[in-house]
């Protein structure tokens, strides 16, 4: 998951490492999914760019290294397709078997190496408290996977799971045998601990929202109950139930998601906050962290005790930037990565390198990006205002000029893969609309207009926000008469005032991107805009909204429950 500190959600996953293929073959498919744009309306400013309009990628194998990895959103791109999550939920009560085995190429040298870059990640790389599983996603797995080939589930830590009638209990029955990386065993008690920390307001989790849906999850996270009573239980060392506060027939989407892997009591009561630093991680993932360097680099080895066929990629070199996407063609050019994610400064460019261009590769992301705006705080507590800022731009101008076609328009939140995504929503009238809300809500060719109203948003991808920005800066004062002030904050700065803001700390307006986590709506309205989770701190609340999306989420009907989203979308964006 995403909390607005990174351009883009990048999952290097299992998956990615076991489907690598034949020396000097390979696949790369970048996920710049979106663009920084203006505001929608009520909530959380209007959203821009959803998916990119062609190929945002390259990547080739070095000859000590093999093949490249995907990168996507962590597990939302590889979930089931639009309008099909809540049947593929209810999917088949046994997941698919053990990943499958990516035969070895012949004539290999044993030690195979993939070298990567990656932002430096501002919140670490606990799993339990993170909000995007770039690093994680190496060394943990839960107890089922969404394979990113097939988009089926299957088995993980568990051999099978099942759900009774109503989808209110998941009973997951583990596979026998399970390691941790330090060879202890890992059992369905892992589960039920790794839950608990996750809701314990002691952990500080960024992510809770993901796991509103069980049984006492918001009272557990607000203090009301002890973690004791969240609905999570082993029964036994190989059986895992999770009992769920309301239907939710996508709860297989939500346990393959990184928030709900197993993390190791057993180190973490020795070591405390020191357990994800360097050699102490203790994993249950195909890699290993042999190495950690702050802020410059992390290696990684195969975990001897992993449960699945070992990757043919024997090592993995992390190198870690501010701004990843201003460093990743160089780096890759210079041949010090084996994959890069082309920036969309950088895309023309590559595009007509007669080498480059055919190294290119893409694929649509499941994301959106957008300007979160203060809905409490002068002047953006006035619908007008947050409806001009979303209209009084050239939007053509945006993704064609500065973004060069690198992303596609996007005048809703959910992206076009999501059920729920509702092109008839958007605001419509342009400059032109803009221009007499902006005089409606007093501001008449921005005379009034605080100068001090500030925008914030993260270095860590200055290179393609801060074009962004200053287009918006320079379209709002032609347009409306109004003065702008732009502020970047580095990543770690970035994440500390958003979580402010959802304490409450009053601001104008600051960058905000999701990439879906699993491919179904509850992902965004319900966990991010709802105003019982609040994930951006906008401090909007519209009662109707709320009741909308928490009667859609547990919806067995699948077309009633899609246009309810659709519905709820509408409100959101005007």
């Amino acid at each position: 998951m995403a909390d607005g500190t990174t351009w883009t959600k990048r999952a290097y996953s299992r998956r990615n490492v076991l489907a690598v293929g034949a020396a000097g073959a390979a696949a790369a498919a970048l996920a710049a999914c979106g663009s920084t744009d203006a505001p929608t309306s009520t909530p959380a400013a209007a959203a821009t760019a959803t998916k990119p309009a062609g190929p945002a990628a390259t990547a080739t194998a070095v000859p000590q290294s093999l093949g490249a990895a995907a990168t996507t959103a962590p597990a939302a791109t590889s979930a089931p397709a639009a309008g099909s999550a809540v049947a593929a939920s209810a999917a088949p009560a046994a997941a698919s078997g053990a990943p499958t085995a990516v035969p070895k190429p012949a004539n290999l040298a044993d030690k195979q190496v993939f070298r990567w870059a990656d932002s430096i990640p501002p919140d670490g790389i606990d799993p339990g408290i993170i909000t995007s599983p770039s690093v994680s996603a190496q060394l943990w797995e839960g107890l089922i996977n969404i394979n990113q080939i097939n988009n089926q589930f299957e088995a993980a830590m568990a051999e099978s799971y099942s759900s009774n009638a109503d989808a209110t209990i998941w009973t997951f029955k583990m596979r026998p045998g399970m390691k941790w990386s330090d060879g202890t065993p890992l059992t369905a008690k892992d589960f039920e601990y790794s839950y608990k920390r996750v809701m314990d307001p002691a952990t500080k989790s960024k992510y809770t929202s993901a796991l509103y849906s069980i049984k006492n999850g918001k009272e557990v996270e607000t203090g009301k109950v002890t973690p004791d009573q969240l609905g999570v239980k082993a029964t036994d060392d190989s059986t895992f139930v999770v009992t769920l506060g309301e239907a939710t027939p996508f709860f297989p989407l939500i346990a393959a998601t990184w928030t709900c892997v197993p993390v190791p009591k057993h180190i973490i009561d020795k070591l405390g906050d020191k357990w994800t630093l360097g050699p102490n991680v203790v994993g249950n993932g195909p890699y290993v962290l042999k190495e950690w360097k702050q802020d410059q680099s992390m290696s990684f080895t195969r975990n001897p005790n992993y449960f699945g066929s070992q990757p043919v990629v024997t090592d993995v070199q992390l190198t870690l930037y501010e701004d990843v996407l201003a460093k990743g063609v160089s780096s890759y050019e210079n041949n010090e990565i084996d994959q890069a994610q082309v920036a969309s400064g950088d895309y023309d460019r590559v595009k007509s390198d007669a080498k480059l261009s055919k190294e290119l590769k893409g694929f649509p992301g499941s994301s959106t990006y957008f300007l979160v705006l203060d809905c409490t705080n002068k002047p953006t507590d006035d619908v007008r205002v947050r409806q001009a800022l979303s209209q009084g731009f050239d939007r053509d101008a945006l993704i064609k000029v500065v973004l060069k076609n690198y992303y596609t328009n996007a005048p809703t939140m959910l992206p076009p893969d999501i059920p729920g995504y509702n092109e008839k929503a958007a605001l419509t009238g342009g400059v032109e609309a803009a221009k007499k809300l902006m005089a409606d809500a007093g501001f008449p060719n921005g005379a009034g207009f605080p100068a001090d109203f500030t925008i914030l948003y993260s270095t860590g991808a200055a290179s393609t926000l801060k074009p962004v920005y200053e287009f918006l800066q320079a379209q709002w004062k032609q347009n409306l008469g109004i003065n702008v002030q732009l502020q970047a904050l580095d990543s770690k700065a970035f994440s500390a005032n958003r979580a402010d803001r959802v304490k409450g700390l009053k601001f104008n307006g600051a960058h905000g991107n999701w990439g879906s986590d699993y491919g179904d709506p509850s992902n965004w309205h319900n966990q991010l805009f709802a105003s019982n989770a609040g994930y951006y701190g906008s401090h909007w609340k519209n009662d109707e909204f709320d009741a909308m999306v928490a009667k859609a989420k547990p919806l067995p009907d699948k077309d009633a429950r899609t246009k309810m989203y659709q519905d709820a979308e509408a409100l959101f964006v005007k």
